[in-house]
C-alpha cells in the first residue's frame, strides 16, 4: 500500500474516524472515542479509512486525485500515527508492507502496524452494505433484516446546533423522533431535566423514533441523510462518509 498525501489532510481524516467527544457512561457523558485503531484501505485513487465498536461503525471515502498509488490495507495505532504525521509538513509519502513508513524528502518514520481490527467484521459489514447504500434506485436501504422507513435531510451545522443543545443534559444520549413533517431531537434524564429541539430538514417516509448514545455529529461536515425505523440502528450517510448506529434500548 502507497499513497502521497498532505500530513495535515491525512491527520485530519485519521482522527475523523475516531469520533473522539463524549459518550455515555454510567447515566451520564464522559470523554471517549470510537476505538483506539483505524483500518485504512487503498483502491486505485480512493482512500477508505474505517473504524468500529460493538455499537458504531464509520468510514470515509476520499479522492487522492492524480498522484502515485498503490492498491492495499493497513490496520494502525491512531494516537500514534497522528503524533508522528504532526512532525511532518507538507506532501508525505505513506507506505505500509510489514511496518507503517512516514516520509518526506528529508524526514522519514516508521511504527509498527497492527495485525487487525477488532471489530473487522463489523467493519466489513459496513463495506458490503455501502454498495447499496450508493445505488441511487434505493430509496429505503435494508441493513440486514431492517429496512429503514424515514429518510430526513438536513445541513451538518444544524445537526450540530441542536447536539450541543442536548448536551447540556450531560448524558450524551439523544433521541430523535420523526412525526408529522416534524423532526425532533432531544436528551432527557429525568422527567424535569430534559431538552428538546425542532430541526430544520427535508423528510420523507413514515414516523419513527430512535434513542441512541455517543459522539457522532462532528463526524460530517456538509449536508446529509439520517435514515431511522423505530428502535432500529440509525444510518448517518452523506456523499463521502457513513455511520452506523445501534439504538439504545433501556430495559431498566
Amino acid at each position: 500500500m502507497k499513497i502521497i498525501i498532505e500530513a495535515k489532510e491525512l491527520s485530519e481524516l485519521i482522527e475523523s474516524v475516531a469520533l473522539k467527544g463524549r459518550y455515555f457512561d454510567g447515566g451520564e457523558s464522559k470523554n471517549g472515542m470510537l476505538s483506539a485503531h483505524a483500518y485504512l484501505v487503498v483502491s486505485g485513487n480512493t482512500l477508505q479509512i474505517w473504524n468500529a465498536d460493538n455499537t458504531t461503525i464509520c468510514g470515509l471515502n476520499h479522492n487522492l486525485g492524480e498522484t502515485t498509488t498503490e492498491s492495499g490495507s493497513a490496520v494502525f495505532d491512531i494516537k500514534k500515527t497522528v503524533k508522528y504525521l504532526k512532525g511532518f509538513t507538507g506532501a508525505v509519502t505513506v507506505e505500509a508492507n510489514d511496518f507503517l513508513q512516514i516520509s518526506n524528502e528529508s524526514t522519514n518514520a516508521t511504527l509498527p502496524l497492527v495485525v487487525e481490527h477488532s471489530h473487522q467484521t463489523m467493519i466489513d459489514m459496513l463495506v458490503e452494505f455501502e454498495k447499496t447504500v450508493r445505488d441511487v434506485n434505493v430509496t429505503f436501504p435494508t441493513f440486514r433484516r431492517t429496512t429503514f422507513e424515514t429518510k430526513v435531510h438536513l445541513t451538518a451545522v444544524d445537526l450540530t446546533e441542536a447536539t450541543k443543545g442536548c448536551d447540556v443534559i450531560n448524558t450524551a444520549r439523544y433521541k430523535f423522533d420523526y412525526n408529522n413533517n416534524i423532526f425532533k431531537m432531544s436528551s432527557i434524564k429525568t422527567d424535569l431535566d430534559k431538552y428538546e429541539t425542532n430541526i430544520n430538514c427535508l423528510t420523507d417516509g413514515e414516523p419513527s423514533t430512535v434513542e441512541f448514545t455517543g459522539f457522532f455529529h462532528g463526524f460530517f461536515k456538509r449536508t446529509l441523510d439520517i435514515y431511522l425505523k423505530d428502535d432500529s440502528p440509525i444510518l448517518f450517510v452523506s456523499p463521502t462518509r457513513i455511520l452506523l448506529k445501534a439504538p439504545y434500548m433501556d430495559r431498566s
